[in-house]
C-alpha cells in the first residue's frame, strides 16, 4: 500500500474527473490511472464505475471514502506532530503562502507576528494549489491564502481553523493608457470580443473568474490572448495594454495605479478574504503565540 494511492483516490472523489485530478496531483493521467488501478487491486474490488462521466464511484468506492480520508488524515497528523516537535526545538515556524500574497502581505504579517515572538520562519511559496497541497501534507504550520466562501479553495480546509485577516477584491483591470484602453471595448460583443489576460485552468483564480461569469447574466464575449498561473506575469501584460484581466486588488497595490485601474461595473468583481489557516489541534507554544497575535491583529482591524 502506498499512501499516495489514497491521496489520488480522494482527489478523484473530490474532482470527479481523471484529468483534473491528475493535474492536481502533479502526475500524468496515465500514471494517475495506474495508481487508482493499483489501489483497486490492493482492495480486490473496483472503486470507480468504468466509463462514467463525470466519475462515479461503485458501492465499494462509496464505502471506502471515509476510511481512506481517516487513514490519510491520521498519517499526516502523526507526521506533522513529529515535525512540529522537531521544529519547536529550533523555534522555527513553517509558513505556506502563494506568490501573490508573499509579495503583497508577507512584510505586514511579519510585523504583526515578529514584534512579540522571537522565532525564525521558513516560507514555502508557489501557486495557490501547490502551497495548499504542501500545507495539507504537513509541510507547513500556518497557511496564508485568498479564500472565497462561495468558492472554497479545498474542501479539507473546512476542518481547519480559519482566520480572516483582511478583505480583498477580485476584479477586472486594464491599462490606464487612454488610447489602448478605449480599444479594449469591455465587456465586448460577439463581433468584437475583448482580449482576455487569463489564469491557467488549474489556478484557483480561474475558478473565481468562472464563478463571476456564471453569476452574471450579461454575456462576456472574449478571446484569451495570454494565459498564465502567475499574477505578477498577468499584471505586467495587463499594464502594457495587451488585454483585460482579473486580479486581486492586493496584487495591484498602491504602486501601480498609474499603470492600471479597474474597468467595468461592480458586478464583474468579487469580494475575497485574505485568510490564515491552521490545523484543528494544539500546536507548539511558538505557533500558538503567533496565532494569538494574528487574532489580536484581526480584532484591532475590525474595531477600526
Amino acid at each position: 500500500m502506498d499512501v499516495r494511492w489514497l491521496e489520488d483516490f480522494l482527489a478523484l472523489v473530490e474532482l470527479r474527473n481523471f484529468t483534473r485530478a491528475a493535474e492536481f496531483r502533479h502526475v500524468s493521467q496515465a500514471a494517475f490511472s495506474r495508481r487508482i488501478q493499483s489501489l483497486e487491486q490492493w482492495l480486490g474490488t473496483p472503486l470507480v464505475v468504468k466509463g462514467a462521466v463525470p466519475v462515479r464511484l461503485t458501492d465499494a468506492g462509496e464505502q471506502f471514502v471515509d476510511s481512506a480520508r481517516i487513514a490519510v488524515d491520521r498519517l499526516f497528523e502523526a507526521r506533522a506532530s513529529i515535525r512540529t516537535s522537531q521544529f519547536e526545538v529550533m523555534s522555527q515556524v513553517r509558513i505556506a503562502m502563494p506568490n501573490v500574497l508573499a509579495r503583497s502581505e508577507f512584510k505586514a504579517l511579519l510585523n504583526v507576528i515578529e514584534r512579540k515572538h522571537n522565532s525564525s520562519f521558513s516560507v514555502i511559496v508557489g501557486t495557490t494549489l501547490d502551497v495548499v497541497a504542501r500545507y495539507l501534507a504537513g509541510d507547513a504550520d500556518i497557511l496564508f491564502a485568498h479564500d472565497c466562501p462561495a468558492i472554497p479553495m479545498h474542501d479539507t480546509l473546512d476542518q481547519h481553523e480559519r482566520l480572516v485577516l483582511r478583505k480583498d477584491r477580485f476584479q477586472p483591470y486594464a491599462t490606464v493608457d487612454p488610447v489602448k484602453r478605449n480599444k479594449l471595448d469591455f465587456p465586448g460583443t460577439p463581433r468584437n470580443p475583448f482580449p482576455m489576460i487569463s489564469y491557467s485552468h488549474r489556478a484557483y483564480f480561474a475558478r473565481l473568474f468562472e464563478h463571476v461569469v456564471a453569476r452574471n447574466k450579461t454575456p462576456l464575449p472574449h478571446k484569451v490572448v495570454v494565459q498564465c498561473e502567475m499574477s505578477d506575469v498577468l499584471k505586467e501584460v495587463i499594464s502594457a495594454g495587451y488585454g483585460i484581466g482579473w486580479l486581486p486588488q492586493s496584487a495591484v497595490g498602491d504602486a501601480d495605479p498609474h499603470l492600471m485601474s479597474p474597468i467595468g461595473p461592480p458586478e464583474w468583481g468579487l469580494d475575497l478574504d485574505i485568510c490564515a489557516f491552521r490545523p484543528p489541534r494544539p500546536l507548539g507554544t511558538s505557533i500558538e503565540g503567533i496565532w494569538r497575535a494574528l487574532e489580536a491583529g484581526e480584532e484591532k482591524q475590525a474595531s477600526l
